[in-house]
């Protein structure tokens, strides 16, 4: 009744309103008697108000945290409430200065592109990443993927301005202790923001209001009573700095202007310095009759009214249009323009512009309505937020300010964000979007310029516009994104290298910050400023805007081309990580961590933006091809969701434990940072739901890292992603938390440093919303996160995706009834508690069919413009979680679990159910009906992996929801641990305190200066006692120490003097296991104290039982400790001393993952860098032992430059001045600094001082190598280097960064000098006054030295002898094989070795390998194994060890498994849910041959997965009296169920074994009846609905008419089955009149049926019943298929077995292609065969079983999959003869012969050289062999002596070891003074002509006939010089002759 009565109030008040619009303007009426001046009064629950004005003397503050706004969109103001002078700031959300300018006519949105290089840094960033070089890729980024640096807002970006100030100076209120009854409110019911007060008599009053239809901003100022009002008006524009925050330049804000004063009117016109922007006002003041109106120097004045309306309007010539961004307007049409809004509005009364602003505002305002159980306070708004912080708020008061600020939100976004309108004077009022403040700013240097963030503040802003019913309010969003494009495409071109030519759309990019001149540049640092993925965030929002409308008109046209151009850039900038995976890099999670390749927060964007793509497409019906690429992309991107080793949701792909990589390096400040990014995939988006519930758990784990407490919209985040996670009390906490540290009085959000950012508001909004209701996951999820605190309540108007309207109400949390009207119609989804069991009945009165989804969940048809309720909801008693659950592990098998007992009353029956998952397995619960609160789980198996575990608690039958999950820990062993150990539980105010080293125990130590008493410290341990180490002083207190429970007594931490690392406990005698000791604080002291402080140090925990471990070795297990194969693993082993030490466990570490990764199990995975990598394994018992080893990776390859680091200085071991680099020459005065470590490479940089004396210093450095790179931290008020290269100068360099300062990154790069000494010089240069430069590091390349050797094939073949097994093998075989192994193992690992040792020990160990022979079969003994982890679809095998096993064989070959494993563990995957299965394990030998006999580990069920078999078919009602009958249900074949729950109307009627039950004492009225079904277990299924009516009750039996019926399911039978012989249903179900269930008997005709296979279809006559008629004649119906006749094969005739010769190949056996088969009935049939050959090697000896599968006709079975099969024997191989060896030449008879002496001119053929020489054999033979001679070096035309060199043509029949050759000397003499034809051999007639004609053929190819024939050959050309063709011709002419000559054409081998 509450809210249909506000309704009615409101329609009141409105109707009021509009009814005055016809009276005269200046005849409206004054009430005689004063209005009510206590704004308590009423029931306006939505008014803000206050008793004092905003404090006008503090100009930013007083805005921020007091004024009260108004707005329409486009212009609006904050209004003071001044009583002496009112101040109304004023705004005009398109007055930025920025942009173009004449000033700056090459604007180019800040791109800057010699720092993008048109994609080519973002590739070189790629390719960085891809080899290891992350620091180079880092540099990279965070130097050059920036834009222009604009803090000032000088250089384009510029500011969101304010415009200036209305002031309204009261003449007759000298100051504000003149009026009485002060008030000022802000009515969020009407957006009217008013003040009244009494002065004497006279009530004044007060209104303004920013009216959106009429466009203008309205003040109205009335007086009632005998004083008039007297009053100065002007208009200010502003031309100050400012008081906010930011460091505007003054030529950002200041503008000139015109102000002219005319009839009552204010005209000012103007234009901004920055960049020429036209603006201008107008106000026209306006009295009644009785008052005065005078024009003044810049001000308007009136005297003598009782009643004065203001009338404002603004404008800009800003138009949102690339690239100018101006209207064209001059500046007396920009004037006329806005001149024009005020004339229409001034010649209305004050009652219509009222009455249109409120029309207006309401019609948006008044969709959503909210109750909460408010009241309407007596206090104002301020003092009742003080009480809300306070705590002494009452419920009711609370809930009063939780719903104004809800509605607040939603005021605040129909005043700054508005639709296109198109007005009067033809203009189109097109808005830009709310910005950082929305529309109101308070100074022109607003913090963060009040620009467009896009990292969440834009986002944010937009969150509630649709889910609040204000879709309209999101479209200048939408237009404000569709406007970056086009700046967005230079961006894309110029940053990633996509381009888009005229017409083209290939993608646009956008980044944190923008403005709104498309700067879509990234920001000025990589920090903060690069983020891509802003794009894809921001076209959530816009998105949603068909989520929630369903406007496809809307999506085609406006949103879906954004969408589909941005997919398109990531198609195309998207590149593949190390893992093949589509990433987007670099990537950065706002505002910390590291730069990475693909991160959470970017891959979790794209996958959204390609989710919602494909479905905009797939409404569209347009772009399949491009919809297959983005699935495909979307398939293939990385993520991109991981689930890490502490639970949580990975922010970076490298982060195992928060924020931490494998190796234990610090990835970002991840605990309670502000920024949420990784987890985007919860909220807003789509990833993460209740329905994955390992990403679900996984968010609650990452939510609670980040805490519960940040800046405004920090908190604001938190509420909705806590929302959307289910818990509604805790995020309630955090609304909570935002009330006491984020609102202001005037209800402005804040971020710290406490400045207002509007964000937190919309935030809010959004997030009580999702509170209510949520629709993201594809269903309509009612009062999903409702807090304990909100338990009774209603809302009405919120909106669910597929523009479902939402009211309901609710009671206890329980929804009692929702009513959801279907704008577009389709199906609704709909989730709240026991929604299955609810009553749906549309707007006309008729129950709707239901489907239930889940117990929770159901879906139903609607039609548009119809509601559907839903009612008659069961409530649920609600039990709570238990809570403080912990795991620790005892030993390997295991786990003490305790948690908090649950509140129950007083009697009740509670029990408790533990749940445990391994890994990421099932949830599995194993243990039910606990009454302790405490559980050692005993199958805790240590090598199963990670354990987490949950508990709930069962109370009088009902079971709560499952605890949080804690994974299992090992408690803290011996040793000591310090005070800052996050496994010590402080409860307190407790501070820690960091000293110098050696004074306390690791630096820190915790402390309670001044303790209340009661304070704790608990530490749970594992040991046999304890000491707890402290700082005794005088001024020290007691403490009380309990250990389990139990007192130990008290301790005085008192002592006369300081006594550090005191031990002042110790209790040595605990028995042995887990113990939890307490300290409490009691505040006490002993009379010499003089305080009652306890400091506390550490523990240290003792284990008499524990034999500690002496050290670690760490070995590889094959040998190898060089790798030469990239993506190589290698197996190291851990040993542990002494050998009884109690843990002998080890963790392993990397220390550099960019060249191999370790795992937990020591094994090593190489990537593709070459370098040396040390892997250490440290000692889980004592951190202190480890033990290393060192890798090294020497992949042959391509040599690479080495990059060396030149680091500036060293940390020192504390302070922030660290120590300079001496190797550096330092020039002037540098200092080096080690205060802010994170920005530093190396934790250091080397700085000059910060004045004119550091112009002029410089560092230089030398170095060998050949090229440098200068690293340094870049700010605002940093200078410049000149840069000199060995004294040559190269440029100038600066420094200037941001005004916060910059991480180090790249200023300076030389490369490809030549490879030697050279000299650095950078030398200090001021730059625009300032002085300051340094040094981060200097980057140092030089060449590096390659690979030489190439060891992979060696590699694989050590790998393969690593997998042997000795005792497979004969000793003497296997010790050979050893000898070759550990040989090719020390070859492996030198350094030196070279190819040709390399090669040979491979060879080596190949043949060893080869010679071990056939390795033995193992023999399965007595060994035994069993399922150590069964779940529904996995199941983990363990078993003993097999002697001689190198793998074994998991085989069940009935369900078709069968894998092969190395260990004695299989874990199998993909099983089937309640099956049971059969393994059998058999050991294989290194050949693959099985044991004869198999481990059987029988009868592993797996768990059933939860849901029961079967369901209810259907129910039917029949009548026994007049009000009461009975329903009978009949069950689905194969169904079993042991029990039924009977719900009607929602309520439980009783419980039945039977399949009926009887309901009587029924009324007139509609029954939905509920039916849930039971199995003996207690699972049940979801309920079966059925609905009847009961009319005329005792007025007699009503005849009811057939309608329909409900055929039964066809039947199935064999061939031959008669007629008579069918089965057919003797009733069936027909729904009669009222829609009621009824059976009746059918008798069936036979019709066409035939006993032959086919498909028949019989019809049925009904019998009709008692008042019971069938007018249409209706027949039942029934399919009956006739099969073919089934045979199943019961066995496989047997194959003769084949022997076949050695080498028969496959296609030779001739196997059979049928075979015979025997059917269970006794037949015999063919079924055709398909021979697996793949086992068969016809050149290997021996004996094959070949399998063949059959195949046969449908009609025939083989469940036992029975296979054909032949044994076929490949003879051996027959001996061959063994060749003659060859005969070794010892010498050549006469290796030197006598030298020739020819004339010039003489030919090579001429020279008369023997054919054969003659040999001496090694044997002491001799014979004669052939000589091939070289005549390459021999030329007849030049005189002189050449040696030439005959090589001995061996054949078959010879060796020549030694490689002995003949020579001989050619002398040749000059013939005296005939030197005419010299040369013309070659010419004339022969010219080219040698090898055509007659020869070819012989002597291209070198050779000729007679005995030297075919010794030489093609490849062997002639290398003679000139006389080549002569050699040839000569060779010809001999050959002619029958020479015996071999012409050797050849180049001689160096040898």
């Amino acid at each position: 009744m509450r809210r249909k009565m506000k309704w009615r109030v409101l329609a009141s008040a409105c109707a009021a309103a509009m009814a005055v619009t016809s009276l005269p303007y200046m005849a409206t009426q004054v009430n005689a008697e004063p209005a009510a001046v206590t704004q308590q009064t009423g029931d306006n629950d939505l008014k803000l108000w206050y008793t004092s004005p905003a404090d006008i003397t503090k100009y930013y503050e007083g805005w921020q945290e007091k004024s009260l706004p108004i707005g329409n969109g486009a212009i609006g103001g904050t209004v003071f409430g001044g009583i002496t002078r009112e101040r109304i700031q004023l705004n005009d959300k398109s007055l930025w200065s920025g942009g173009p300018s004449t000033s700056r006519p090459n604007y180019n949105g800040g791109n800057l592109e010699n720092k993008g290089n048109n994609g080519a840094t973002m590739t070189s960033i790629h390719n960085y990443f891809a080899n290891g070089q992350d620091s180079s890729a880092i540099s990279l980024a965070n130097s050059n993927l920036v834009g222009v640096s604009d803090d000032a807002g000088t250089n384009g970006y510029g500011y969101y301005l304010s415009w200036g100030n209305m002031y309204i100076d009261f003449k007759n209120v000298s100051s504000n202790n003149d009026v009485t009854n002060y008030t000022r409110d802000l009515d969020l019911k009407t957006a009217i923001a008013g003040v009244n007060y009494d002065k004497g008599s006279t009530h004044y009053s007060r209104e303004n209001f920013t009216s959106y239809p009429d466009n203008v901003i309205v003040t109205h100022i009335t007086a009632d009573g005998s004083e008039k009002i007297s009053l100065d008006v002007s208009v200010e524009p502003d031309n100050s700095r400012g008081s906010a925050i930011n460091g505007i330049g003054d030529s950002s804000y200041q503008r000139t202007w015109d102000t002219t004063v005319s009839d009552g009117r204010i005209s000012i016109n103007g234009q901004l310095t920055d960049n020429q922007m036209k603006f201008s006002s107008q106000t026209q003041v306006i009295t009644d009759n009785a008052g005065t109106v005078t024009d003044g120097d810049g001000k308007v004045s009136v005297s003598g009214a009782s009643e004065v309306t203001i009338i404002t309007s603004m404008g800009t010539d800003y138009k949102d249009e690339y690239p100018s961004y101006r209207t064209g307007e001059t500046e007396s049409e920009l004037t006329n323009r806005v001149k024009w809004y005020v004339d229409q509005a001034a010649v209305k009364t004050y009652e219509e512009l009222k009455a249109n602003h409120v029309s207006d505002y309401q019609k948006i305002f008044n969709r959503v309505d909210l109750d909460l159980g408010q009241t309407v306070s007596t206090k104002t708004t301020d003092a009742l937020l003080s009480a809300y912080k306070a705590g002494t708020a009452s419920e009711a008061e609370r809930r009063q300010l939780e719903v104004m600020l809800f509605q607040y939100g939603r005021f605040m976004t129909i005043e700054s964000s508005r639709e296109t309108k198109t007005d009067g004077n033809g203009y189109v009022r097109e808005t830009l979007p709310s910005n950082l403040q929305g529309l109101w700013v308070g100074a022109n240097n607003s913090p963060w310029h009040s620009d467009y963030h896009m990292n969440v503040n834009l986002q944010m802003n937009y969150w509630p516009t649709y889910s609040t019913n204000m879709a309209e309010c999101a479209q200048p969003l939408v237009d404000y994104i569709d406007a970056l494009r086009e700046p967005g495409r230079v961006t894309a071109a110029i940053y990633a290298g996509v381009s888009s030519a005229d017409g083209e759309e290939n993608g646009f990019m956008a980044h944190t910050q923008n403005n709104p001149f498309g700067w879509t540049c990234p920001g000025w640092s990589f920090s903060w400023g690069w983020s891509p993925a802003a794009v894809p965030w921001i076209l959530q929002n816009c998105w949603a805007y068909y989520e929630y409308t369903g406007d496809t008109s809307y999506l085609r046209d406006n949103i879906y081309p954004m969408m589909k151009e941005e997919a398109k850039l990531y198609d195309r900038m998207l590149v593949r990580d190390s893992d093949g995976k589509l990433v987007s890099s670099p990537a950065y999670s706002p505002e910390h961590g590291p730069v990475t390749s693909g991160n959470t927060y970017e891959q979790t964007l794209i996958w959204q933006l390609y989710e919602d793509t494909i479905k905009a497409a797939e409404v569209l019906g347009t772009d399949a091809d491009l919809v297959a690429t983005w699935k495909a992309n979307q398939a293939d991107l990385k993520g991109p969701i991981e689930v890490g080793d502490s639970g949580q949701i990975k922010e970076w792909y490298t982060e195992t434990t928060f924020n931490h990589t494998a190796s234990g390096a610090t990835l970002g400040e991840g605990y309670n940072h502000r920024h949420m990014s990784h987890l985007l995939g919860l909220f807003p988006g789509d990833l993460i739901t209740e329905d994955h519930a390992e990403w679900f758990a996984a968010a609650k784990v990452s939510m609670q890292n980040r805490t519960d407490e940040s800046t405004g919209w920090g908190m604001a985040q938190r509420i909705n992603s806590w929302a959307r996670l289910g818990d509604g009390n805790k995020t309630y906490q955090i609304i909570k938390n935002l009330f006491n540290g984020g609102i202001y009085a005037n209800l402005f959000d804040y971020h710290q440093p406490k400045y207002f950012q509007i964000d937190g508001n919309f935030g809010y909004t959004s997030g009580v919303a999702e509170m209510l209701l949520q629709s993201n996951a594809g269903y309509i999820n009612l009062l999903p996160a409702v807090p304990d605190d909100w338990a009774n309540g209603s809302v009405n108007g919120l909106v669910a995706q597929g523009n479902f309207k939402v009211s309901m109400d609710w009671k206890d949390g329980n929804v009692t009834t929702a009513t959801i009207l279907s704008e577009n119609g389709g199906e609704a989804v709909v989730q709240t508690k026991n929604a299955s069991l609810a009553t749906v009945v549309d707007s006309d009165g008729n129950v709707v069919d239901v489907t239930p989804v889940k117990e929770n969940r159901i879906s139903f048809a609607t039609e548009a413009g119809k509601s559907y309720t839903l009612k008659d909801i069961p409530a649920s008693a609600e039990v709570a979680a238990p809570t403080g659950l912990t795991a620790l592990r005892a030993d390997v098998e295991n786990v003490k679990l305790s948690w908090d007992a649950v509140t129950a009353e007083e009697g009740s029956n509670v029990t408790y159910n533990v749940y445990r998952q391994v890994e990421n397995g099932d949830v599995i619960c194993i243990e039910t009906g606990l009454t302790t609160t405490t559980y050692t789980d005993t199958t805790a198996d240590k090598t199963l992996g990670t354990m987490k575990y949950q508990v709930s608690a069962v109370v009088e039958g009902n079971e709560s929801e499952k605890s949080a999950a804690v994974t299992a820990v090992e408690p803290v062993g011996a040793g000591k641990i310090d005070n800052a150990d996050e496994r010590i539980a402080y409860v307190g105010d407790w501070g820690n305190w960091t000293q110098d080293k050696n004074v306390n125990y690791m630096d820190t130590i915790e402390y309670l200066q001044n303790p209340n008493g009661g304070e704790t410290v608990t530490l749970t341990f594992k040991g046999t006692g304890i000491k707890v180490i402290g700082c005794t002083n005088k001024d020290r207190g007691k403490i009380e120490v309990l250990i389990d429970g139990e007192s130990q007594g008290v301790v005085d931490t008192y002592s006369a003097s300081t006594v550090r690392q005191a031990e002042y406990f110790s209790k040595e005698d605990l028995t042995a296991g887990i113990h939890t000791i307490q300290l409490k604080v009691l505040n006490e002291k002993q009379t010499a104290s003089s305080n009652t402080k306890i400091e506390l140090d550490a523990f240290e925990i003792l284990d008499s039982t524990l034999v500690a471990p002496t050290g670690v070795e760490v070995s590889s297990k094959s040998g190898m400790t060089t790798v030469s194969k990239a993506n190589s693993t290698l197996q190291l082993k851990a040993t542990v001393a002494p050998d009884d030490a109690t843990d002998k466990t080890v963790t392993w570490s990397t220390s550099d993952d960019s060249i191999a990764t370790v795992d937990a199990n020591g094994l090593v995975t190489f990537l593709s860098k070459n370098g040396t990598v040390t892997i250490t394994a440290t000692s889980s018992a004592d951190a202190t032992k480890s033990g290393t080893i060192e890798l090294k990776v020497a992949i042959k390859e391509d040599v690479a430059d080495v990059e060396t680091i030149v680091e500036d200085g060293t940390v020192l071991a504390s302070g922030t001045a660290g120590t300079k680099n001496s190797a550096i020459t330092w020039n002037g005065e540098w200092s080096n600094w080690a205060g802010e470590q994170t920005k530093h490479h190396g934790g250091t940089k080397t700085e000059t001082r910060n004045d004119s004396s550091a112009a002029g210093s410089y560092f230089e450095y030398t170095f060998n190598g050949t090229g440098v790179e200068v690293y340094s931290q870049k700010h605002a008020n940093f200078a410049s280097f000149d840069i000199y290269v060995d004294n040559v100068k190269i440029g100038n360099c600066s420094l200037n960064g941001s005004s916060s300062g910059d991480n180090q990154q790249l200023i300076f790069s030389k490369t490809n000098l030549t490879n030697g000494k050279h000299t650095i010089k950078c030398v200090a240069v001021a730059r625009d006054g300032k002085y300051q430069v340094n040094l981060d590091y200097l980057k140092i390349l030089s060449p590096g030295e390659g690979v030489t050797a190439d060891k992979s094939a060696l590699q694989t073949s050590i790998e393969t002898g690593a997998a042997l097994t000795k005792s497979a093998y004969e000793e003497t075989k296997w010790n050979a094989f050893k000898t070759a192994y550990d040989a090719a193992v020390e070859a492996m690992n030198a350094a030196d070795a070279t190819q040709d040792v390399v090669d040979a020990k491979k060879a080596a160990l190949d043949a060893a390998i080869t010679a071990l022979g056939t390795p033995a079969v193992p023999v399965v003994e007595d060994q035994t194994g069993s399922a150590v982890l069964v779940e529904s679809t996995k199941v983990v095998l363990r078993w003993d060890k097999v002697s001689g096993a190198a793998q074994y064989k998991v085989v069940d070959t009935e369900k078709e498994i069968e894998m092969t494993v190395s260990g004695t563990t299989a874990t199998l995957e993909n099983l089937t849910p309640g099956t049971t299965y059969n393994f059998k394990v058999y050991a294989l030998n290194n050949a693959g041959e099985a044991s004869a006999k198999a481990i059987e580990i029988s009868n592993v069920t797996t768990i059933a997965d939860g849901s029961a078999a079967g369901e209810i078919e259907s129910i039917t009602k029949t009548s026994v009296s007049d009000d009461s009958v009975k329903l009978t249900w009949t069950l689905k074949e194969g169904s079993s169920f042991a029990s039924y729950d009977i719900y009607v109307n929602g309520e439980l009627k009783g419980n039945t074994t039977k399949t009926e039950f009887a309901l009587s004492d029924l009324n007139d009225g509609t029954y939905v009846v509920k039916i849930v079904a039971k199995t003996a277990a207690g699972k049940s299924v979801l309920p079966k609905q059925f609905s009847f009516t009961i009319e005329n009750n005792g007025g007699g039996e009503t005849t009811k008419n057939v309608l329909s019926v409900t055929n039964p399911a066809g039947i199935s039978v064999e061939e031959g089955t008669a007629f008579k012989d069918l089965e057919l249903p003797e009733k069936v179900t027909v729904t009669v009149t009222g829609n009621l269930n009824e059976e009746v008997a059918v008798t069936w005709a036979k019709g066409d049926y035939q006993t032959t296979p086919g498909i028949y279809t019989l019809e049925g006559t009904l019998t009709m019943g008692e008042n019971m008629e069938n007018p249409d004649g209706v027949k039942a119906s029934i399919q009956v298929t006739v099969t073919k006749k089934q045979y199943e094969i019961k066995s496989v005739a047997k194959l003769d077995k084949k022997k076949v010769a050695y080498g028969t190949a496959v296609s030779e056996l001739n196997l059979p292609t049928e075979v015979e088969v025997t059917y269970t009935d006794g037949t015999t049939g063919t079924a055709s065969v398909t021979w697996n050959t793949d086992s068969y090697d016809g050149n290997t000896a021996g004996d094959y079983t070949l399998e063949g599968t059959l195949s046969f006709a449908d009609n025939i079975t083989n469940p036992k999959n029975l296979t054909a099969s032949v044994k076929v024997t490949v003879a051996k191989k027959a001996e061959e003869p063994k060749p003659e060896p060859k005969k070794e030449i010892k010498s050549i008879v006469n290796a030197k012969l006598d030298d020739i002496s020819v004339k010039e001119g003489t030919l090579a053929t001429a020279l008369g050289l023997p054919g054969q020489v003659e040999v001496e054999l090694k044997d002491g033979t001799t014979a004669t062999v052939d000589v091939d001679w070289d005549l390459s070096a021999y030329k007849s035309d030049v005189p002189g002596t050449y040696t030439l060199t005959g090589e001995l043509v061996l054949g078959d029949e010879f060796e020549n070891p030694d490689g002995l050759e003949v020579s001989v000397d050619v002398i040749v003499t000059k013939i005296k003074g005939d030197d005419s034809n010299k040369g013309d051999d070659n010419k004339g007639d022969n010219k080219g002509d040698n090898n055509k004609g007659n020869n070819a053929g012989n002597n291209t190819a070198g050779s000729t006939s007679g005995t030297n024939a075919g010794t030489t050959s093609s490849d062997k050309a002639a290398k003679t010089g000139d006389t080549t063709p002569l050699i040839l011709w000569g060779a010809t002419a001999m050959l002619a002759a029958g020479a015996v000559v071999t012409v050797v054409t050849r180049r001689r081998k160096r040898r």
